[in-house]
């Protein structure tokens, strides 16, 4: 079973890759184009969190790096189960927020509130789902480097939750707050 989550994993993150460099990095040139966008340290972020999120999981899988050798396939299982959590929610937020999806937190001057599809469940299903797959990853090969590693990736992450969500307050006022009151950040909710 390892193996086969091995392969998952290292395939499902190729993927994460290639979607990444012809969808989202591609749209660093409409950047100029936003009405507010993050400042100070928080505008670099996402240099840091793309390459650490996205290389550094399928590195360490790659080379067995940290693996246990143990079979615990209750857990594996659940890794498995995070990663498929992950295989549904990452294409279904990317095709949700359109040309709204960009690699920094910002905001357009015709940006709208996106409140439907994941986001009904989730304030931010990308980054849901980016965490989802690297736990995913971390408990499907047992690797402990990974899961040391995790928290770091969660609070880059969430500060760049924070800074899409102080420009989305700005944004949107009100609604954006009541919305942030009804649905979760990272964990999908039922939200009334």
């Amino acid at each position: 079973m390892g193996d086969a989550l091995r392969t998952f994993f290292l395939g499902f993150y190729l993927i994460v890759i290639i979607v990444t460099l012809v969808r989202v990095l591609p749209t660093l040139g409409r950047l100029g184009s936003a009405e507010r966008s993050a400042t100070g340290a928080r505008r670099y972020l996402p240099a840091l969190l793309l390459p650490f999120g996205f290389l550094v999981p399928p590195g360490v899988v790659l080379l067995r790096v940290g693996e246990l050798a143990a079979s615990w396939n209750p857990v594996r299982l659940l890794g498995l189960v995070l990663g498929l959590y992950a295989a549904v929610i990452l294409p279904w937020a990317a095709a949700t927020l359109g040309r709204f999806l960009v690699p920094r937190a910002v905001v357009f001057p015709d940006h709208t509130l996106v409140v439907r599809g994941p986001f009904r469940l989730v304030r931010h299903p990308v980054y849901s789902g980016d965490l989802a797959l690297w736990l995913g990853a971390t408990l499907g090969t047992l690797n402990v480097l990974l899961l040391v590693l995790w928290p770091l990736y969660l609070a880059g992450l969430s500060a760049e939750a924070s800074a899409e969500e102080e420009l989305l307050a700005a944004k949107f006022g009100q609604a954006y707050r009541d919305y942030m009151a009804r649905v979760a950040r990272f964990v999908p909710t039922l939200a009334t």
